[in-house]
């Protein structure tokens, strides 16, 4: 019995040392890991996109962008230039305080124009598998920078903006993407000016981005 069980363990280290022979880094003493490289490279990148400005109550901005895109390497890119323009909708909100409350609401200045320019980082990259059938290539990229905003009054209003987006690869040259982008915009010096505002503008968008010179 006893003779037995020693042969039993004796074949079944062999058989971990055999296993973890396969793996093991032997100059480095480290377990070797395979990562994939990326099946789809970035280079110069154009996107349109389509979006919307949500958090005005009284006006609700349907946008169309435009930006581009240098890509260094498969982490950083630089967004160098991009540019929303919003069609502003009335939602009617001023009408119902007005009707039904006999409230006059101020008349605030809309926001017409966003132009930015970011730092992309894209540190998560991987594949998806949709309904077991379908293999899709995708990445999650953190963007911030600067935007200088115009609003309906004539101000040119700056801050910073942060945000982040998903990309879906569908060829080299072709990907789909959805952002959602925040700023902090002000009017004047804050600290200078004590009538100084500061405005949260929110972007969400979906577009498509065309890569060239991959």
């Amino acid at each position: 019995m006893l003779l037995r069980f020693v042969v039993v363990a004796a074949v079944a280290l062999s058989a971990a040392q055999s296993a973890r022979a396969q793996y093991d880094d032997e100059e480095g003493g480290g377990t070797a890991v395979v990562i994939q490289n990326r099946k789809f490279k970035m280079a110069h990148e154009f996107t349109l996109e389509g979006g919307t400005l949500p958090l005005d109550a009284f006006f609700k901005g349907v946008t169309l962008s435009g930006r581009y895109t240098l890509h260094f390497d498969d982490f950083s890119a630089w967004e160098i230039a991009g540019g929303t323009y919003s069609f502003n909708l009335d939602t009617g909100l001023k009408d119902q305080l007005i009707n039904n409350f006999g409230v006059q609401a101020e008349a605030l200045p809309t926001l017409l124009l966003v132009v930015d320019s970011n730092y992309i980082m894209k540190p998560f990259y991987g594949k998806l598998a949709l309904f077991n059938r379908t293999l899709l290539y995708a990445e999650l990229f953190l963007a911030a920078g600067a935007t200088v905003t115009y609003w309906s009054d004539g101000s040119f209003r700056p801050g910073p903006d942060f945000g982040a987006g998903m990309r879906f690869f569908v060829t080299e040259w072709f990907s789909v993407r959805a952002d959602i982008r925040h700023a902090v915009v002000f009017n004047s010096i804050p600290i200078v000016d004590p009538n100084a505002t500061i405005d949260g503008v929110l972007f969400l968008g979906v577009g498509a981005s065309f890569n060239v010179g991959y």
